[in-house]
């Protein structure tokens, strides 16, 4: 996964400044993948919300790819004899381009990270760690410049390979390593096709890589990396489209689509948790809309935290939940619910605020007894409204107690 001449030309092929057809149709589809590139990063800049990390990385990732296929363009052209007297001008850009490369596949394992757990930070160790292979790299490519460690240009402008030149693959092979590690420690939080997908930004590239360096022919793996990008980015557009947009859970269109894909399975597991806020109408109506939405989102993060990997969170509308996990044990969803309740308490008690958030649920597993998924959902929906009337109930009677004295 190089410039040009880490992608792979034979100098052989180029012969007094004529570059071969496939190489010229080669740079046509980078400069295409360029065209194509800019517009997603135009899109993807005004359409994602650039206050989330995750979507920052992404755009890091689109610009990088961007200015890796402007490199290789650039070092294709100027691999010829016709330019002598750009010989610096093309050291330069081999030299920039060897140092910039690691930066793609290290971008992708910061954005994977963080897209298949939003919630754990990354240890700064571990960042100093990921950095020393890129740093060793660059010391390397920078002295390629006067020392030709990894590449060198001859009198007549063409491009060699250098010694050391097997230090980039192997530094882009490091960070495909550790993205493949995240992928499989991320398999049971994120969904098939969600891991799929992030997994073509490093199987793509991999594999051509190593085609590129056996036989040491241009097999466009820039254009591959594009694609594997633009593929991303349409997978978070897709996504958007089943995301509430104040609480980040999953939509009514995410419920449809999940409920969907379990009614066509011939062995159902599936628990089913119906969730409503406490007195939520009376924290908007005290303290106004802005402050429900903060309890909305809190609530919403807390539910997220204690599901990811086990459940769908789904944000129904209002103050309404609920949560579909593909798990049969009544005890095990019960520990879920009491791990929330827990968080929630302890939130109540550090936050200061006036009000404490609470919430009322209704949990069903399916089994025989039901005929279809729906008539599960009913009746965790019933479980939950029969807690909450318990509950005000139970308020009643202590009010008319204390009334009563």
């Amino acid at each position: 996964m190089q410039l040009y001449c880490f992608a792979g030309i034979n100098p052989a092929l180029v012969v007094e400044g004529v570059i071969p057809i496939n190489t010229m149709l080669a740079i046509q589809m980078n400069i295409c993948m360029v065209i194509l590139l800019s517009s997603i990063a135009v899109h993807a800049y005004f359409k994602l919300d650039r206050k989330e990390q995750v979507n920052r990385l992404f755009l890091a990732l689109i610009f990088l790819t961007i200015l890796i296929l402007i490199l290789e363009i650039l070092s294709v052209l100027l691999n010829s004899s016709n330019y002598t007297n750009l010989i610096i001008l093309h050291k330069l850009v081999d030299t920039l381009g060897f140092t910039l490369t690691p930066l793609v596949p290290i971008c992708a394992v910061l954005y994977v990270h963080r897209r298949t757990d939003k919630y754990d930070k990354i240890n700064v160790n571990k960042l100093l760690w990921l950095s020393v292979p890129f740093a060793i790299n660059s010391i390397i490519s920078l002295g390629s410049y006067n020392f030709n460690w990894i590449f060198s240009i001859t009198s007549e402008n063409i491009y060699v390979r250098g010694p050391m030149f097997i230090v980039s693959p192997m530094t882009s092979y490091f960070y495909y390593i550790v993205n493949l590690q995240v992928l499989y420690n991320a398999r049971e939080k994120i969904n098939r096709e969600e891991l799929f997908i992030l997994s073509l930004l490093t199987v793509i590239p991999s594999v051509l890589s190593i085609f590129q360096l056996y036989y040491f022919v241009y097999l466009t793996i820039w254009n591959s990396v594009a694609i594997a990008v633009v593929i991303n980015y349409v997978f978070i557009v897709h996504s958007q489209t089943k995301i509430d947009s104040l609480t980040g859970l999953g939509n009514r269109i995410a419920y449809d689509e999940y409920l969907a894909i379990s009614s066509r399975q011939s062995n159902i597991v599936l628990a089913v948790v119906n969730i409503d806020l406490d007195d939520f109408k009376s924290i908007n109506d005290v303290f106004g809309h802005h402050e429900g939405d903060k309890v909305l989102r809190v609530f919403a993060r807390h539910l997220e935290e204690v599901f990811e990997g086990k459940g769908l969170s789904i944000r129904l509308g209002g103050d309404e939940f609920i949560v579909l996990i593909n798990e049969n044990r009544r005890e095990i969803v019960e520990k879920y619910i009491e791990n929330l309740r827990n968080n929630i308490n302890t939130y109540n008690e550090v936050s200061n605020n006036p009000y404490h958030i609470k919430f009322s649920y209704g949990l069903a597993i399916f089994n025989n007894t039901y005929n279809n998924i729906h008539e599960l959902i009913q009746h965790s929906d019933k479980l939950m409204y029969e807690e909450k009337n318990k509950r005000v109930e139970k308020i009643s009677c202590e009010i008319g107690q204390l009334m009563g004295r």
